[in-house]
């Protein structure tokens, strides 16, 4: 998934973020990532994000099925948080 939206849209996309994936201490408020990401559950999945902009990329054959409708999900929501 790739987005580009309204800048002013950002901390909407990172509250969700944190909502929907954030574990532990972490968080995705206030942040600029280029990286692979590791959560509790072991699952990982490359995301870059900065303001107006968020890219997720995750392998199918390297996380659950479950986890893979997860992030659907997440970003199926996204794209309603942006408009």
């Amino acid at each position: 998934m790739t987005a580009k939206f309204n800048p002013d849209r950002t901390a909407a996309v990172e509250s969700w973020l944190n909502k929907e994936l954030a574990t532990g201490d972490m968080s995705f408020a206030k942040t600029e990532i280029d990286g692979n990401i590791t959560l509790d559950n072991q699952a990982t999945f490359y995301m870059k994000k900065s303001p107006g902009f968020l890219s997720i990329k995750l392998d199918k054959e390297k996380n659950s099925e479950a986890f893979y409708q997860q992030i659907r999900a997440v970003c199926e929501e996204i794209n309603e948080v942006v408009r």
